[in-house]
């Protein structure tokens, strides 16, 4: 009989077809025996790997058959051939077309009769399967990999060459898993993935959309509002500007028709292309229509009709039974809201959020952000989408705001405050006085009783400013990096 290394030699040497013949010899001859279905096993690897050079998936799929009917060879014990083998599939399935999930169900009905360990080949196996969302399998699929397989390196995202970033293999088999419960809707299922799903979350705060697909398979469940809440609310605080959040919060606020209306209005008002919001727009005109608010409905079924025949889309059986109501022909549509959206919004952004008074002390308008002076001693850069408001320098806000990483914070809600504003501010004061500068100096400054406030370059140019002028301005209390220390500094002047 021959050796293992026999038959590996002859394989490594290109006499693949020779040692598969010498091996299925020494497997016939004695088919009990262990080592001569190793000697198989290695045979059928090779062959495999020439299968998945050539592309011959049939000739694949074949060899794959005679490997099955190797009865003694387990993953443990053969972890070199099963290791191995590992590899092969993830080569076959990158060659599969998404739209051939009848080959996945192929592989899959071998590779469920084995039980693998934790490895880079087995996450890697994962992170190709992922690519067929369509395939009916593809719960029975994770429910066999194990998600509570997934090694330390695959919570964390991918960088490629150029920089870019590449969503973390956790992240990434969380949502399918949880899209494949959606679709299935089995409440037993989602009730056991909820707590790794909500420990994902915990755990991994900076991942951006498992909290989404909590939320969503809360409501699956039937969670209470509060809960699902809790749960989604600071994915929300981040995603805010995204259609899809307020699509998530108006059903959780479905039981409350004025709430979940300012949802669905923040999702159609987000920079978002009309392609995407067709099911906020039916959304939207059959709660206008309850309210026999019909020229509004009018509005949203006319864009999503609209929408729908330019892309050649057939149009959901609900809105071809609207088109004809007597409504559609007799109203004149109404593009307002009817409804302070942003009222309702907001206060839902804003739950258990700190509240400050902030001014705006420079706006970068390159890169599209803003600095705030937002409490004693608190200094943070903002992108201007957050604020959703027109600022400038001097701008005061009424901030609300959650902590976020490091030393940021996510705002949660922002609006202009006026001068009144101020009493019992620490951190911010409006100073009138003369202003003191010499000839030979760019900058000034302005004493404000119990401080001496100090006035950058720029502005003393802009607004002509020169020794002994009456000014008032508003100053912060703001971080000078060089002198590292926090100092009165003007953010605008009036003379």
């Amino acid at each position: 009989m021959a050796t293992i290394k026999d038959i590996t030699s002859m394989c490594k040497a290109g006499h693949v077809a020779a040692a598969y013949d010498l091996a299925r010899a020494d497997c016939d001859a004695a088919p009990d025996n262990v080592w001569a279905q190793r000697e198989m096993g290695w045979a059928l690897y090779y062959m495999i790997k020439d299968d998945v050079e050539r592309n011959d998936h049939q000739s694949f799929y074949t060899h794959l058959e005679e490997l099955s009917q190797l009865s003694l060879l387990n993953v443990q014990d053969d972890a070199f051939i099963f290791d191995s083998l590992l590899w092969k599939f993830v080569d076959i399935i990158k060659q599969i077309p998404v739209d051939r999930t009848y080959e996945m169900d192929r592989i899959f009905s071998f590779l469920c009769n084995y039980t693998f360990a934790s490895s880079v080949g087995y996450s890697v196996l994962l992170k190709q399967t992922l690519k067929f969302d369509t395939w009916n399998h593809l719960l029975d699929f994770f429910e066999w990999w194990n998600i509570d397989k997934l090694m330390p390196e695959d919570y964390h995202p991918f960088q490629m060459d150029n920089g870019k970033k590449v969503m973390a293999l956790a992240e990434q088999a969380y949502i399918a898993y949880s899209k494949a419960l959606l679709k299935l809707n089995d409440s037993d299922k989602i009730r056991g993935f909820v707590p790794k799903i909500e420990k994902l979350v915990d755990d991994y705060p900076d991942m951006m959309y498992p909290g989404y697909f909590c939320g969503k398979l809360l409501l699956a469940m039937g969670a209470e509002r509060e809960d699902a809440l809790n749960i989604v609310m600071p994915f929300v605080r981040k995603k805010k500007t995204e259609f899809w959040v307020w699509q998530l919060l108006a059903e959780i606020y479905k039981d409350d028709k004025d709430i979940q209306l300012a949802c669905l209005l923040r999702a159609v008002h987000c920079r978002t292309q009309e392609t995407f919001l067709g099911k906020v727009r039916m959304k939207l005109v059959s709660v206008y229509a309850q309210r026999r608010d019909y020229a509004r409905a009018k509005y949203h079924l006319d864009l999503m009709t609209s929408c729908y025949l330019e892309q050649g889309w057939r149009l959901p059986y609900e809105a071809q039974s609207w088109m004809r109501e007597t409504w559609v022909n007799t109203v004149q549509s109404d593009a307002t809201d009817g409804l302070d959206y942003r009222q309702y919004t907001d206060a839902i952004l804003a739950r258990g959020a700190n509240q400050s008074i902030a001014v705006v002390t420079y706006v970068d308008m390159t890169r599209r952000r803003a600095s705030l002076i937002y409490g004693e001693r608190k200094r943070v850069n903002v992108p201007l989408s957050n604020l959703g408001l027109k600022v400038k320098d001097g701008t005061l806000l009424e901030l609300k705001w959650f902590p976020g990483n490091d030393e940021n914070i996510v705002v949660a809600a922002a609006k202009f405050a006026d001068k009144d504003a101020l009493k019992g501010v620490s951190y911010i004061r409006l100073i009138k006085g003369k202003i003191s500068k010499r000839d030979n100096q760019a900058f000034a400054f302005v004493n404000g009783g119990d401080v001496q406030c100090f006035i950058k370059p720029e502005m003393v140019q802009k607004h002509n400013i020169r020794n002994n002028d009456e000014v008032t301005v508003l100053a912060a209390l703001d971080y000078n990096k060089g002198k590292n220390s926090w100092n009165w500094t003007a953010v605008s002047l009036t003379k």
